[in-house]
């Protein structure tokens, strides 16, 4: 048995139609295996290496430091992957200056636009908290911003070296933002504001490197705002209240070279907190007092240096 045959009525096609259907795919196409060879591309080149032998060029020796990388992977919009990274003196026995599980790198999409690197973008993860940083330059001008939050000072081993402690335990969470200018091609003239403020802070076991104990201590809540410009360092505010201490400070430093070497100009109050224990009221004891008839509140006056500071 045959089945009748079907005849469909000739269509002619237009031959424009079909050279715009071809020049069609074909764009297309090029466009998608472009695309497929740009991605493999990027994703199979060898970061690694190229960042490691940039980083090889950087030689920190002649400051006393040295820094590690431990692994790089390009991370896509985030820029380079920098993991395990390690900031320490070349002396062993010395707690690194700084560790992050990773940081992010990436330059601004606007200098790439143009073929330039003209500013830079910074995440830290460190501490169990996260730095994020900004470097933009131009017109003789470099300015970076770091915004800090949460970093759990427990964390940092080298915040004993930076309070002059010999042995004791340092906490609290710190947060805030600084910025840094500089203005000029051979270097000029750098500024730097710092508006930083610390929670739940405490101080125990703590002995300074003199020898002094100091009773146990702790902050609800301290703040610091500061400039720095032309070797010099305006304390505009310094606030610390706890239920043992309450603290102000006010002044200016002048940095010399070495630092301890830098003079101090400073105003304080030093107060007993609402729980002061016996130890914090000895240990405030020791200020001289204020002027007779004046309030308990009165500000003192630091001057002296670092090493030898002077309490009136």
């Amino acid at each position: 048995m045959r089945l009748p045959a079907i005849r469909l009525p000739s269509m002619p096609v237009p031959s424009d139609w079909v050279d715009g259907l071809i020049n069609r795919r074909t764009i297309l196409y090029v466009l998608y295996t472009g695309v497929l060879f740009v991605v493999f591309l990027i994703a199979n080149f060898p970061h690694n290496v190229i960042v490691q032998r940039v980083l090889k060029s950087i030689d920190l020796s002649a400051q006393g430091m040295r820094l590690e990388v431990g692994d790089t992977r390009f991370a896509w919009w985030r820029g380079y992957e920098l993991q395990r990274v390690r900031l320490a003196p070349t002396d062993p026995d010395a707690p690194p200056l700084m560790e992050a599980s990773s940081i992010y790198v990436r330059p601004g999409l606007d200098g790439l636009l143009r073929g330039q690197i003209n500013s830079l973008h910074l995440l830290g993860l460190m501490y169990g908290g996260a730095v994020d940083g900004t470097l933009a330059m131009g017109d003789g001008m470099r300015r970076a911003t770091i915004t800090i939050d949460g970093l759990q000072l427990h964390r940092y081993p080298a915040v004993a070296g930076l309070l002059q402690l010999q042995e004791g335990s340092v906490a609290g969470n710190l947060s805030g933002v600084i910025t840094i200018e500089n203005h000029g091609a051979d270097g000029g003239e750098t500024r730097a504001e710092a508006d930083v403020g610390l929670d739940k802070a405490s101080l125990t076991d703590a002995t300074l490197t003199n020898g002094l104990a100091l009773p146990a201590l702790h902050f609800d809540k301290a703040t610091v705002k500061l400039s720095v410009q032309g070797g010099r360092v305006e304390v505009q505010e310094f606030e610390a209240n706890g239920p043992e201490l309450r603290l102000s400070a006010s002044g200016q430093v002048a940095l010399r070279d070495p630092v301890n070497d830098s003079v101090l100009n400073l105003k304080f109050t030093a107060l007993p907190g609402a729980n002061s224990p016996d130890e914090v009221r000895t240990l405030l004891s020791i200020i001289p007092p204020p002027p007779k008839g004046a309030k308990p509140d009165t500000p003192r006056t630091i001057s002296g240096t670092l090493a030898r500071p002077r309490v009136r």
